[in-house]
């Protein structure tokens, strides 16, 4: 997230070193608008991981709050990036539906699934801080939906145990609950004990969509699937696009396009991990890098195809009908949230994908 002071926005990237940005990013504006001090950008893998296969890129906001540095700090998500650093550090991370926060002056991945959330150690101090970047941007057209309430309070949704009462929660079984390890599936199931304790109800339920969108040990995988089947499909040609026009805006520096990056990393390979086996935190090279720059951004039939399917898969087939629980006996039953024990990130997969639905962990 760009900040126009003495602070430097690189993506974790030594390429961008010295480069200035030409304003604050809206988000960034928003938060000195809510008198907050800034004490820092944050750790991140490098390029928010599109230049090599990591997962969580979001990392350093979660340890900041896990490690009581901040009590509260910001995260970009494209695709579990929010959400796994949450789980992993033990706070609270929020992933907003996508349209719900701007990404004007954040180094992109895809237009189609990145939003910018928040991490703090309890749910109210993440919706504060919610609060505080949530706003229409003229400069970014997704803010501007009409189904996007604005403004609003998310404070006044908290809620307490006595509102389990009465609530019903939905599992998601296949290729979700089933793979989940033994061990976690016990520690897992004594809070699932406790919310019917309270009065909830929870019901197995299932992504219609599994085995076509959720591989079969359940991890993590953006290339999953044909082309014209594929997230990554839609990732590679939005970041060209998006990373290029990031890039002309930038001053102080001559890194303008995705070739100048890859350029820049075959000639410090040492530092840059460009090609596998150069560095160990970049295993594959930059691979990923790559493949954006063999697409060259074109918006091509398999490019849409790909778009309706994830969208489609993700939807009405994946988080749509899992809260709209179908019975045995054929009744319809309208759940009021989801629960799963996300380690290997298949709900976050498929919230982003849908790219309209909110993570909380």
């Amino acid at each position: 997230m760009a900040t126009k002071d003495k602070m430097q926005t690189t993506a974790g990237s030594l390429a961008l070193l010295g480069s200035e940005v030409p304003k604050d990013a809206f988000v960034i504006a928003k938060i000195r608008d809510a008198s907050a001090i800034i004490l820092g950008h944050a750790n991140m893998s490098e390029w928010a991981s599109d230049s090599q296969c990591e997962v969580g890129s979001s990392g350093g906001p979660a340890v900041a709050v896990s490690s009581n540095i901040v009590p509260l700090s910001f995260g970009t998500e494209t695709d579990t990036s929010t959400i796994g650093p949450a789980q992993i550090n033990g706070v609270v991370g929020i992933k907003p539906t996508v349209r719900l926060t701007s990404r004007t002056g954040v180094i992109p991945v895809s237009e189609s699934l990145d939003t910018v959330g928040t991490f703090g150690r309890t749910v109210l101090d993440a919706v504060h801080g919610l609060n505080a970047i949530v706003g229409k941007d003229t400069e970014d057209q997704a803010t501007q939906d009409s189904r996007i309430p604005h403004p609003c309070d998310y404070s006044s949704f908290g809620s307490s145990k006595k509102d389990l009462k009465g609530a019903k929660f939905g599992l998601p079984i296949k290729r979700c609950w089933d793979l989940v390890p033994e061990d976690q599936k016990q520690a897992v199931s004594k809070v699932l004990d406790a919310i019917k304790t309270a009065g909830a109800e929870i019901v197995t339920t299932e992504f219609p969509c599994a085995e076509e969108r959720i591989q079969k040990d359940g991890t993590w995988n953006w290339e999953f699937g044909s082309p014209s089947e594929s997230k990554f499909t839609v990732v590679k040609t939005e970041a060209y696009n998006g990373i290029n026009e990031y890039l002309s805006k930038l001053s102080e520096t001559n890194v303008k396009t995705l070739e100048d990056i890859l350029v820049y990393n075959l000639d410090n390979r040492g530092s840059e991990g460009a090609q596998r086996g150069d560095h160990p935190a970049f295993p594959s090279g930059q691979d990923n890098f790559e493949e954006i720059a063999k697409c060259k951004g074109e918006k091509d039939a398999t490019y849409f195809d790909a778009l309706q399917f994830i969208r489609k898969k993700s939807r009405d087939q994946g988080i749509d009908a899992a809260i709209h629980h179908r019975t045995a006996c054929g009744e319809v039953i309208v759940l009021d949230a989801l629960i799963m024990s996300d380690r290997k990130g298949v709900g976050q997969q498929m919230a982003a994908q849908a790219g309209e639905n909110t993570n909380i962990t």
